[in-house]
């Protein structure tokens, strides 16, 4: 886990072991504003927070970070609703496994599930509804022959065993 300085510019640098899964990182910046969330969702950090926070809320956001969430201080996102900007949430990638039988549309929201989104957020994303994001679920899960988001994980955990251990 990395403590980075989201105000020093030359922070941002290539990764010494690119193969391997890249660290959770919390950016702390001396006035977090919009711009700065956007930066660090753009770049798949784990946290935006302020350099006043107190060791407690730091404490917790290396928590909550460790589980793979992001945290970000409730103002700074309500801030950046009411400014009318959309944050931009980076696609992620495929879950590990032999999804090609799936369709373009059945394997995005695989991913997205796969992070934990659920239905409502996912086609809120996706611009869809949700009941066309459970359709497609459906279908993946009908074609999979398992009957949930977990079950769905569980039936290629082969191949994401397989996945960490040749990373």
């Amino acid at each position: 886990m990395l403590l980075l300085d989201g105000d020093d510019p030359l922070i941002e640098r290539e990764r010494r072991r690119p193969l391997l899964p890249a660290p959770r990182r919390l950016y702390f910046y001396r006035h977090p504003n919009v711009a700065a969330l956007q930066h660090c969702i753009t770049s798949e950090a784990n946290a935006c927070l302020d350099k006043d926070a107190s060791p407690d809320t730091v404490l917790r956001a290396i928590h909550a970070a460790e589980s793979g969430l992001f945290v970000v201080a409730p103002e700074l996102l309500l801030r950046a609703m009411h400014e009318g900007g959309e944050v931009p949430m980076p696609a992620p990638a495929d879950p590990p496994g032999d999804w090609s039988a799936l369709t373009e549309r059945q394997r995005e929201i695989v991913r997205w599930a796969a992070r934990g989104m659920s239905n409502k957020q996912i086609a809120r994303q996706l611009g869809i509804s949700p009941e066309t994001v459970k359709t497609h679920l459906h279908h993946v899960f009908e074609h999979e022959g398992i009957s949930g988001r977990v079950a769905l994980l569980v039936a290629h955990l082969d191949d994401i065993e397989a996945q960490v251990r040749t990373t």
